[in-house]
């Protein structure tokens, strides 16, 4: 055996940075979750009377005074939840560094709602210009989480990465899955078994198990539901003004405990005790400081958030203006990949109903005269043409793009129209046709 040392420079994040990552990513529900829990496993911590905000460690403000109680309560409404949300929410908890964040992006936003990533690693890393190996780690992670088996490239990949989860070690069932899927569709066991030289006893409760995997992990999203959302911030109409209101009622109020300050204080304290309360005091600070960042990077976001699309946020957000990511972050002199933790899981209340903060900003497509404008507004438009057409004569996706470019001189390619009316659940002209 020959040992041998080696120096590697790894990146790795502070604890404390771990934790406001987090805080700033999660939903409202999973802090309220998160701050509840802290509070049964770290006696140090203690909840006290309702503040403006977290308490102490956040500056004073007057957020919620003066508001109604219903503008700041959480409500049930109906939305589309799709497999992309559960899989940034996810990454955005567990990314270690933004350059895992920014691949963890590019990786999601190429899977399908099957769960299946079409995207090869020569494409991703073009896409990326960085090497397969990164790509892979990344991949590797995402293929950790919910639901399991999201992230691969065929079937057989998808359940051996379920099996595994299931923490099977039989080698013949990876071989079973691997290789005789076509076969187990056609129960042809007894084939299977001759194949792999086994008798069909041990085969068919390998093949049991097989079928009870789902080969497609990601079907049981992308649908409506009733969701509960809480809107982590509220936007309301003073004086002709629109005021940023950030919503912590929902939040319990919380501080570290003077008594254990006090304790520490005492010469003759244990040891062990002395180092066990440290730790829990130390813990509660960066949970406090976690929260009183996710504070102030949220209003300072969606002020200049608002202050660009506030046309839109009075009137209709069909007429939000295009605005990316990377652009907010540019206003701001921050990173991107901040503002994408910071919008990502929040709601906000405006005037035209509580909308995912995301969905105020939008990519931009050109018009006819090489203006830029949101993709809303195309999305809005296509939308007025079928509303309007002949029931009896619905329009094909070729005619809506002349009538695109005519009635609201947007240009448009046939496969955007197609994917917009896809994504509002309209079914193509053979199936609009009223007879």
């Amino acid at each position: 055996m020959e040992l041998r040392q080696r120096t590697e420079l790894r990146h790795l994040m502070a604890p404390a940075l771990r934790q406001s990552l987090k805080v700033l990513t999660i939903s409202s529900m999973d802090l309220k979750n998160l701050i509840e829990e802290e509070l049964v496993n770290n006696p140090c911590l203690e909840e006290v009377a309702p503040q403006d905000d977290f308490g102490p460690p956040l500056p004073p403000t007057n957020h919620t005074k003066g508001l109604p109680q219903e503008d700041l309560t959480d409500k049930i409404i109906p939305r589309e939840v799709s497999l992309q949300e559960v899989l940034l929410r996810q990454l955005g908890m567990f990314a270690n560094s933004d350059e895992e964040l920014k691949i963890g992006h590019e990786i999601i936003g190429n899977i399908d709602e099957n769960g299946y990533l079409k995207a090869s690693f020569d494409e991703l890393s073009t896409a990326l210009k960085l090497p397969k190996e990164q790509i892979l780690k990344v991949l590797g992670l995402i293929r950790q989480f919910e639901p399991s088996g999201v992230g691969c490239h065929t079937i057989s990949e998808c359940l051996n990465v379920q099996l595994a989860r299931n923490s099977e070690t039989d080698p013949l069932i990876f071989k079973i899955a691997e290789n005789h899927l076509e076969d187990i569709a056609k129960k042809n066991y007894s084939f299977i078994a001759k194949q792999l030289k086994e008798p069909l006893e041990k085969i068919e409760p390998l093949i049991k198990k097989i079928l009870k995997l789902d080969p497609k992990p990601g079907r049981n999203y992308s649908s409506q539901i009733a969701q509960r959302i809480i809107a982590d911030v509220v936007i309301k109409e003073r004086d002709e003004a629109l005021e940023v209101v950030i919503n912590n009622e929902y939040f319990p109020a919380v501080n570290i405990s003077n008594s254990y300050k006090e304790m520490l204080k005492k010469d003759n304290l244990d040891p062990a005790a002395r180092e066990f309360i440290e730790n829990k005091i130390r813990a509660a600070q960066e949970l406090l400081r976690a929260m009183s960042k996710r504070v102030s990077t949220l209003r300072r976001v969606v002020e200049k958030l608002v202050a660009i699309q506030q046309d839109a946020i009075r009137e209709d957000l069909s007429f939000l203006k295009p605005l990316t990511f990377a652009e907010l972050a540019g206003e701001l002199d921050i990173h991107e990949t901040t503002v994408c933790r910071t919008v990502m899981n929040k709601y906000i209340d405006t005037p035209c109903g509580i909308v995912a903060l995301k969905d105020l900003f939008t990519t931009k497509i050109n018009n006819g005269s090489g203006q830029a404008v949101s993709v809303n507004y195309i999305k809005k438009a296509i939308r007025e043409i079928i509303d309007r057409e002949d029931k009896k004569h619905p329009l094909s996706d070729d005619k809506i793009v002349q009538l695109l470019l005519q009635r609201y001189n947007l240009k448009a390619a046939r496969r955007t129209v197609a994917k917009y009316r896809d994504e509002f659940k309209i079914p193509s002209t053979v199936f609009r046709r009223e007879r």
